[in-house]
């Protein structure tokens, strides 16, 4: 179902294009399924989802920087962290609304739930794949 580990174990370290492609394309599946949208639900949500991903991932982006950043001052590092973590929650509490007004409260948790088991699926695609390439 899944793109195999190499997708996932790059996705944080600059995918190439076309993986990255493909891992969203199979998530607007894996989401579109679970929240069983309507054609104008569908339409509406996957614009603001789509920003949300966009918001969500320039805090990330930053937040990676930070670190980089300041790998040798860990008093900066874990205050920046903090900043940051603090910034996704209120960029997820903020379109938790926005989403609240294209889809139902089920679709909302359904959404969330979707989110969580697509990273999972990554996931456990990634320990299966390492767990079965050959040891040199």
């Amino acid at each position: 179902m899944l793109i195999g580990s190499n997708t996932f174990a790059q996705a944080g370290a600059g995918l190439n294009p076309k993986r990255a492609k493909q891992i969203e394309a199979i998530k607007i599946g894996f989401i579109t399924r679970r929240l069983d949208l309507s054609p104008e639900q569908s339409q509406k949500f996957w614009a603001v989802y789509n920003q949300y991903q966009n918001d969500l991932n320039d805090i990330l982006r930053q937040k990676r920087q930070s670190r980089i950043a300041n790998a040798d001052n860990p008093d900066k590092l874990i205050d920046d962290d903090f900043a940051y973590d603090s910034k996704i929650l209120k960029i997820k509490k903020d379109y938790r609304h926005k989403f609240s007004n294209i889809l139902t409260p089920e679709q909302v948790k359904s959404l969330y739930l979707a989110e969580k088991d697509f990273r999972d699926e990554l996931i456990k695609q990634l320990r299966n794949r390492a767990a079965n390439r050959p040891q040199n």
